[in-house]
């Protein structure tokens, strides 16, 4: 087991970001970039989502509420 713990701290480390390269002054390109094709997932994501959803006709108790009238408020 030792060894094990021992092989994930050594690649833990290898992965992880040094002091100098956190001090370093990242390309605003291609942090641009990056946010850009996150957001772009993210509503690919979505919208995705949306048109698999199920539509109101296959859910009758929304489809019941569309349809509801308000009535007037009774007077006193």
């Amino acid at each position: 087991m030792h060894t094990l713990e021992t092989a994930l701290v050594n690649y833990w480390s290898r992965k992880t970001l040094s002091e100098k390269d956190l001090l370093e002054t990242p390309d605003l390109g291609k942090v641009v970039l990056r946010t850009t094709i996150g957001f772009a997932a993210f509503a690919v994501l979505i919208l995705g989502l949306n048109w698999m959803a199920a539509s109101t006709i296959d859910r009758p108790q929304v489809a019941a509420v569309d349809q509801i009238r308000l009535m007037p408020a009774a007077k006193e």
